[in-house]
């Protein structure tokens, strides 16, 4: 439901001048400035009309309070409130969850609170509910090792599928219960809570601690965002059809000097840089109604510790030009991130114009020339591996 615009909005907004932070980004790495004795930095995520904030941080005058909520005509009531109870702990941003790297600093926060957030029911809409994987993620980028997330909601399948998202982003779970105050009032509710409590509504609680991010394998990170392909390493049985399709390709084989043969493909399938074992090396198709239509074949920790080796990414010549080769390396850099790398490179062919321009389009950069083992001339290109906005399927 809509909140009903409130009367003289901007005026009372003004009125509360003192709390609200108009450009957040100008404190990001300062916010203690604002509170230099406070023990502890708090975030409220979506903060509504404010009744959590102001009794939180009239009972914490310690601490310093950074409420976030995107509807001003709930934020205005919730600094009003503040206003009146004469706090000067606790700041307003009118803003977006999905934006507090720019407004934070790395390690500048040490608990945040996400209450009674948008479930966002409809698979389709899962990636926005604050809860998701891709949203944890981004709060370990402003929280401290150790830090805290308290969440707390009315809605049983949210929480369900939210204890799930936690371990995934490399938080340790505690203090998890599906009904908090059924021996009594458990500390201080938001008005939404007190109504659904009065009701008989059970209100989940969970806390999250930042802890070690896990890493996830490429290839499953790439699974979980290209649902509609089958995803797997080419092995014996593949051999054909993967075949098939580079022989669909001779415009690159052109390129590379040699027409593609099973042997040939067997031994890419082996092949190595140096001082890498086969444990580093993935081949695998995207398979799609029984027929490849891509391969990538990649080496995880080469040249550095962290970094993806990209030795071959070929989509079927049939499907060219139709945003599938894009679609996939739109995926890789956030699988490459689950699985612990922080940059993926490759070596663009010189000569290669169309390769060249593909790669920059999906963001990489030149790095440096190079060239290949049989001397060759390349440019090694870069780019950074990073969290995405989301995962395709995910409920």
């Amino acid at each position: 439901m809509r909140m009903r615009k409130k009367k003289n909005l901007e005026a009372r907004m003004e009125a509360c001048a003192g709390l609200w932070v108009k450009d957040p980004r100008q404190l990001r790495g300062h916010w203690r400035e604002k509170k230099p004795d406070a023990r502890g930095l708090r975030l409220e995520l979506g903060c509504g009309k404010g009744r959590f904030t102001a009794e939180t941080a009239a009972a914490h005058p310690e601490d310093l309070y950074v409420a976030v909520e995107r509807v001003p005509d709930a934020m205005v009531i919730a600094m009003e409130r503040c206003r009146n109870l004469g706090l000067s702990n606790v700041f307003f941003i009118d803003g977006d969850a999905a934006e507090l790297d720019r407004y934070f600093a790395p390690d500048e926060v040490d608990l945040i609170y996400i209450n009674f957030c948008d479930p966002w029911p409809s698979v389709k809409h899962a990636r926005r509910r604050l809860t998701y994987e891709s949203f944890l993620r981004g709060y370990r980028k402003i929280l401290r090792d150790g830090g805290r997330i308290e969440f707390k909601t009315d809605n049983h399948d949210l929480f369900e599928w939210s204890l799930f998202q936690f371990p995934k982003a490399g938080f340790d779970l505690s203090e998890v219960t599906r009904n908090l105050h059924e021996h009594g009032i458990q500390g201080i509710m938001t008005d939404y809570e007190e109504k659904f409590h009065a009701l008989g509504t059970p209100i989940n609680r969970c806390v999250g601690t930042k802890a070690a991010l896990p890493d996830v394998p490429v290839v499953e990170g790439l699974r979980r965002r290209l649902p509609d392909f089958e995803i797997r390493e080419v092995g014996e049985a593949d051999l054909a059809p993967v075949l098939a399709l580079l022989e669909r390709r001779p415009d690159y084989f052109t390129l590379d000097g040699s027409a593609p043969t099973l042997d040939s493909l067997r031994a890419d399938l082996a092949a190595l840089p140096p001082r890498c074992t086969a444990e580093q090396k993935h081949y695998a198709a995207f398979w799609r109604d029984g027929q490849p239509e891509a391969v990538l074949d990649w080496v995880e920790g080469y040249p550095r510790e962290q970094t993806l080796w990209i030795g071959l990414f070929l989509v079927d010549g049939a499907l060219s030009r139709r945003g599938l080769g894009k679609r996939l390396m739109s995926a890789l850099p956030g699988a490459a991130y689950d699985g612990g790398m922080d940059s993926l490179r490759l070596a663009c062919l010189e000569g290669n114009e169309g390769g060249h321009r593909f790669w920059e389009a999906v963001g990489f950069r030149d790095l440096r020339d190079g060239q290949t083992t049989d001397g060759r001339p390349v440019t090694i290109m870069e780019r950074l591996a990073a969290p995405d906005a989301g995962v395709e399927g995910q409920p």
